[in-house]
């Protein structure tokens, strides 16, 4: 009981000291106190737009080929699947820590990933940490790193029970799962809780939902194969940059930098781009049915996979939820817009809520975690829910059966270990 009130406890602190350190290093690379990062890089000159993911590509390019040169970072994974518990005792953690920070500066900064393994590593570091002067067994020990990093996950966006379903369905072995709920659950709750302090309790996305209309339950069982397809293909594309990233070398440096410099430029055009994805869905959730949104929409479901590739690539450390669920997002508006252009009344918000559930459902290949994450970003109506949990199980059906054969991505993990 003491350690799981301490690492939710701890969890939601670093979930809100991430999000203060995410708003500095925006206001430092683009010079502008207060705002979205959208309206941010909107209101920098240009140039500073182009140089902003460039330059901070670059100095966490230099640091991480330090840090990886010393020694790298144990991560949450690592921990995990180590069950002597060995691993999770070398966590330390000044390394998570700093490796943490530097992922939040690289998204601050504009570069295309997530955001979000940072709270999930400190938290994970922090929960071993606590094991360890509790002296808790091993299994306990890897149960309580599992449920710390899906707890700094809900913390940061306020799901504890999406934070949770990563916890279980994601990060832990299949046969600790049934144990590890009753860990998961309590920690997020915690966490999410301690971290109103910041969000004050409020969804991520503050948008209504209006009740269900036939165009929108018709046109998301449309969309699964559709959907299906954009998250295999995510899926496919990112483990492919992963698997042919840079050198731990000299190279990292101008490597992130370069991919940086190509998303600041198509953030002239596309000022969504920069960041992680959140600022994306955002835009995707409200997004009028006009031609100029459509052409947008595509932008974004276009250019996000590649520069996220781009930065993975490059060497960068980062998460795939963000990009997963703006992918997804952009699509689902994007469904709703066709629709409403051919004169059906379709529901923007909740096509976009569909899509980017799905697409994460695929990218991540947790169903479970995709659907309960995504709704209680906005927290709209149960019916919301209820098709969105058809919508991804049908995803999820079509590539483990006739699709089975398209949706394997090599010899890769399931996890991502991003």
């Amino acid at each position: 009981m003491i350690a799981v009130v301490l690492a939710g406890t701890a969890a939601g602190l670093i979930g809100i000291a991430m999000a203060y350190l995410l708003e500095g290093f925006e206001w430092l690379f683009y010079g502008i106190a207060e705002g979205t990062l959208p309206e941010r890089v909107e209101a920098a000159p240009p140039w500073r737009r182009v140089l902003a993911p460039a330059l901070g590509g670059a100095a966490a390019g230099a640091l991480w080929w330090w840090e990886r040169a010393t020694g790298g970072v144990v991560g949450v994974e690592d921990a995990v699947a180590d069950g002597s518990g060995t691993a999770a005792a070398r966590m330390g953690l000044t390394r998570p820590f700093a490796d943490g920070a530097l992922q939040v500066l690289v998204v601050g900064a504009g570069n295309s990933v997530g955001r979000e393994g940072a709270p999930r590593l400190m938290s994970g570091a922090v929960a071993a940490r606590l094991a360890r002067w509790l002296g808790l067994e091993a299994g306990t020990t890897t149960l309580l790193v599992a449920a710390a990093a899906g707890a700094g996950l809900a913390a940061m966006y306020n799901v504890p029970l999406g934070g949770a379903a990563f916890a279980v369905e994601i990060t832990l072995t299949a046969g600790a799962r049934r144990r590890g709920v009753w860990l998961a659950l309590p920690v997020s709750a915690i966490a999410t809780v301690v971290s109103w302090l910041h969000s004050r309790g409020l969804p991520t996305f503050e948008v209504t939902v209006s009740g269900p209309t036939a165009a929108t339950v018709l046109t998301a069982l449309a969309m699964a194969p559709g959907l299906m397809a954009l998250g295999v293909g995510a899926r496919r594309l990112w483990g492919w940059f992963k698997a042919h990233r840079l050198p731990n070398s000299w190279a990292l440096p101008p490597g992130i930098a370069a991919a940086g410099l190509l998303t600041g430029a198509a953030s002239l055009w596309l000022p969504v781009l920069p960041g992680n994805g959140r600022d994306a869905l955002e835009a995707a959730l409200a997004s009028p049915t006009t031609g100029a949104a459509l052409v947008a929409l595509g932008g974004v479901m276009v250019l996000k996979p590649v520069l996220t590739g781009l930065t993975l690539g490059a060497g960068a450390t980062g998460g795939l939820l963000a990009p997963s669920f703006a992918l997804g997002g952009s699509a689902g508006a994007a469904a709703a817009g066709l629709a409403g252009l051919a004169g059906w009344d379709a529901s923007v918000p909740a096509l976009a809520l569909v899509g980017a559930g799905a697409v994460l459902a695929m990218t991540q290949r947790a169903p479970v975690f995709g659907t309960l994450f995504v709704w209680e970003l906005v927290r709209p109506g149960l019916w919301v829910l209820a098709l969105m949990a058809v919508v991804a199980a049908g995803c999820w059906w079509l590539t483990s059966s006739s699709f089975s054969s398209f949706a394997e991505i090599g010899r890769s993990p399931r996890r991502d270990r991003s």
